[in-house]
């Protein structure tokens, strides 16, 4: 016999809180929601598995030990390597410190036991927040 239902989840999917269109960005929201999850790539895994490393550590929930911690599931640069300058508002709009560049709205906001945030954008770019307007920082996961 032949399962015809296949659902396919990922632990990022059932353990982060996520929001999708979190800005409310009217050219975000003409996407379909699966199709704004899958923009997101992997991006919610590495930040779901740095979180979950970060907890258990001995510096905890840091800014710093999840950063660290995705560019070490990444293992390609990121946070420590390619750190991006610019500024995210309250609903997580990253604008360019160049201001040339047109801000760019948030596809998603994953949550971690809601201490510690992932906001993931178009061309692989995410930004880590501690609470909803804390410290943050901001880089290129392609």
């Amino acid at each position: 016999m032949q399962n015809i239902f296949e659902v396919n989840f990922r632990a990022s999917d059932i353990l982060l809180d996520r929001v999708l269109n979190p800005a409310k960005d009217q050219d975000t929201g003409r996407n379909r929601p699966e199709d704004l999850v899958e923009a997101c790539g992997i991006i919610p895994d590495f930040f779901l598995e740095a979180c979950h490393f970060a907890k258990d550590s001995e510096t905890g929930l840091t800014l710093d030990t999840v950063c660290a911690g995705m560019d070490n599931a990444y293992q390609f640069g990121g946070f420590g390597s390619y750190p991006w300058k610019g500024t995210l508002d309250h609903n997580g709009t990253y604008q360019a410190a160049n201001d040339e560049d047109a801000p760019l709205a948030p596809l998603a906001r994953f949550g971690f036991e809601s201490r510690v945030f992932c906001y993931v954008y178009d061309y692989g770019v995410a930004a880590v927040r501690i609470g909803l307007d804390g410290p943050y920082k901001i880089a290129r996961f392609d």
